[in-house]
């Protein structure tokens, strides 16, 4: 498996995960952090080519986490 193809492998289970983890969000609110950081870590590998975007998803990242913490 070529490094490519194993990265789109991951990204791919990551969005089945993020899919699996909405639909339980909806049934109860406490897996809304999974889920925000799931569709974080999609945001981030699908940027990851650009390195603007990718610095952007980091900065972001970063306000959610500290935003969470207060």
């Amino acid at each position: 498996m070529g490094a490519a193809t194993t990265i789109d492998s991951r990204l791919a289970r990551m969005h089945r995960a993020r899919d699996k983890v909405a639909l339980m969000v909806v049934a109860d609110a406490v897996y809304a952090p999974i889920f925000q950081r799931l569709d974080a870590l999609i945001a981030e590998a699908e940027t990851a080519g650009d390195v603007v975007a990718r610095a952007r998803a980091v900065v972001a990242q970063n306000a959610i986490r500290s935003n969470s913490s207060c």
